[in-house]
């Protein structure tokens, strides 16, 4: 292993028994939020929603999932400050706005460090419909992350009064069908996906970005054989303003002389990538690895 390879395992957190950038691949990246506290909950409507919410309806399908998981309700004006800072593109009032917005979560996740947010919906097959909270725990990975609360409601269109009635009866139900994967830990690492994981505060959604962006597998090396999943390791700057500069990557083992041109091009491909910039406006040094 190289000296470069080894210093970037020492500092990418959680990772000091790994061999190789693809044993960090496999892992968790870091969370949004820090998990840490009395868990408070966010309930999310969103805008195909059946119905026209009203307080004490809101207030009932909270409840359960409240008592179950131990949490306090994340008041309205805080979910609304969180918004605001977003749309500001701002992690404070007094911060200078960021090249792109942080997500509400992470906002959020500022005042209530052990955030959960619940995403309401029904589902119907003719007039039988069910109600379901898909609740994700911003500061918990792997299998610990999601959690599906159901509950049948009566015959006929859904209603407040329905479901004001049937929430109490809310109770786990496995994991939601349509969970989101990425960033989440895996057995092995699938062909012809990208894999990113970084030390950077609230990682998660970094790597999530470095994921989505086709620049990213755009570098993968062509005509290889099944499974040969190429890991990499990535020094890099994270501006004031979520600007990646002064990128060096390296690949790990140097198999294949192709490797250095990919390593050229995930350097170009992080460096144009925007980002969500740090928390405390500075400029922070960030290691990461990827897999591809």
């Amino acid at each position: 292993m190289t000296r470069f390879a080894f210093v970037v395992l020492t500092l990418l957190a959680g990772t000091a028994s790994a061999q190789s950038p693809h044993d960090v691949c496999k892992g968790d990246s870091k969370t949004a939020v820090a998990g840490t506290g009395k868990p408070s909950i966010a309930m999310v409507y969103l805008e195909d929603f059946p119905v026209t919410t009203t307080g004490p309806m809101r207030n009932a399908v909270a409840a359960p999932i409240a008592k179950k998981e131990k949490a306090k309700i994340v008041p309205n004006v805080d979910t609304e400050a969180a918004k605001k800072l977003v749309d500001a593109k701002k992690w404070n009032e007094k911060s200078e706005a960021c090249g792109q917005a942080p997500s509400v979560i992470a906002a959020l996740g500022q005042k209530h460090p052990n955030l959960e947010t619940g995403t309401v919906t029904i589902t119907c097959d003719g007039d039988k419909c069910r109600l379901h909270v898909d609740l994700e725990r911003h500061g918990q990975l792997g299998a610990n992350r999601w959690a599906r609360y159901s509950v049948d409601l009566p015959p006929g269109k859904p209603t407040v009064a329905s479901i004001q009635k049937a929430a109490a009866k809310l109770a786990p139900n496995g994991v939601p069908p349509d969970a989101p994967k990425t960033g989440l830990a895996v057995a092995e690492l699938a062909d012809g996906t990208v894999t990113v994981r970084s030390d950077v505060d609230g990682s998660l959604e970094s790597d999530r970005i470095f994921e989505a962006n086709r620049a990213f597998a755009a570098c993968a090396i062509k005509g290889r054989k099944k499974h040969d999943v190429r890991g990499y390791w990535a020094e890099w700057k994270l501006g004031a303003k979520g600007n990646p500069f002064q990128a060096t990557v390296k690949a790990f083992g140097g198999r294949d002389p192709a490797d250095e041109k990919a390593a050229e091009c995930l350097a170009k491909a992080i460096e144009a990538t925007q980002l969500r910039c740090p928390r405390d406006g500075k400029v922070v040094t960030v290691k990461t690895a990827i897999c591809l």
